[in-house]
């Protein structure tokens, strides 16, 4: 008989993984951080959170209002004035080896960094999101956002990760819509009529992902997604935005000149550095433009 060692359970494991990723377009994986460290993420975000609807250290103004569902860019040095030490527990999260690890094994290479976000539910107005592909976005014509799908499927080039603060179950998804363009249907719900019908809750096979506290999301944002947002539902969800490093990508996601001011580098722990330190390298010229 032969013994099954812990490498090659973690094998099994990475190549599940793996397979899920390319088949479906999405992995849960249960248990990223424990409690304590879930808890301390939580309390930070809601600090952050506090700060940036008051002043948002990007613009100088509010952020957001109470029907706000997003932030960007948690990671903004303006948010740690009083305390470098939450940047330094933050940045941690984002360069931990569990959560890059995932990242690995469903990109088949090193992540290269993106973007921090929080999604929240607003505090007066309930909606469901709307039906879309982050392609859409990114592309000027159909044929474009048709062969950029094309040429990223499977693996694709890009990672959400989002990690529940609170339990949620309110990110949506059609499994294994990130092969394919879309049915007359989804096509009918995300696109037709400018978008009229796109937060429709008629999709055929969508699914929505239940997360506990700690637990993680990662999903191919080429695929048919949305999140709903409700009032009387708490969310708290930490997004980590990840690309391969061979494929970076420069928009407003990874714009952040802030890495060059002074000692905020420093302020990592020297395990960290190095991930955030490639980031820097790959984007820099961009900034300084």
């Amino acid at each position: 008989m032969h013994h099954v060692t812990e490498n090659y359970r973690e094998e099994l494991v990475n190549s599940d993984l793996h397979n899920k990723w390319q088949r479906d377009g999405f992995v849960m994986v249960e248990e990223v951080f424990d409690q304590k460290r879930t808890d301390q993420l939580k309390s930070m975000c809601e600090s952050i959170l506090e700060q940036w609807r008051i002043c948002n250290p990007e613009t100088g103004e509010p952020g957001g209002n109470s029907d706000a569902t997003v932030m960007r860019h948690l990671n903004h040095s303006g948010f740690f004035k009083n305390d470098m030490s939450e940047l330094t527990d933050l940045m941690d999260a984002v360069a931990d080896d569990k959560v890059l690890e995932i990242c690995r094994t469903i990109l088949g290479e090193e992540p290269l960094f993106r973007c921090t976000s929080l999604f929240m539910n607003p505090t007066q107005t309930s909606q469901d999101g709307s039906w879309h592909r982050d392609t859409q976005f990114t592309t000027k014509t159909e044929l474009e956002e048709k062969a950029k799908i094309q040429s990223a499927k499977e693996t694709g080039n890009a990672i959400q990760l989002q990690i529940a603060l609170l339990a949620s179950d309110d990110v949506e998804l059609v499994p294994g819509s990130h092969l394919r363009w879309d049915t007359t249907e989804e096509y009918h719900i995300r696109k037709a009529d400018d978008g009229a019908n796109s937060r429709s809750n008629a999709i055929s096979g969508a699914q929505c992902i239940a997360l506990q506290p700690g637990d993680a999301l990662a999903f191919n944002p080429c695929g048919l997604h949305r999140g709903r947002y409700h009032t009387d539902k708490s969310r708290r969800t930490l997004m980590l935005t990840y690309t391969k490093t061979s494929v970076p990508c420069s928009d407003y996601f990874s714009h952040q000149p802030w890495f060059l001011e002074e000692g905020y580098l420093e302020t990592l722990t020297s395990g960290t550095r190095p991930f955030f330190e490639t980031f820097v390298a790959a984007y820099k010229s961009d900034w300084k433009n």
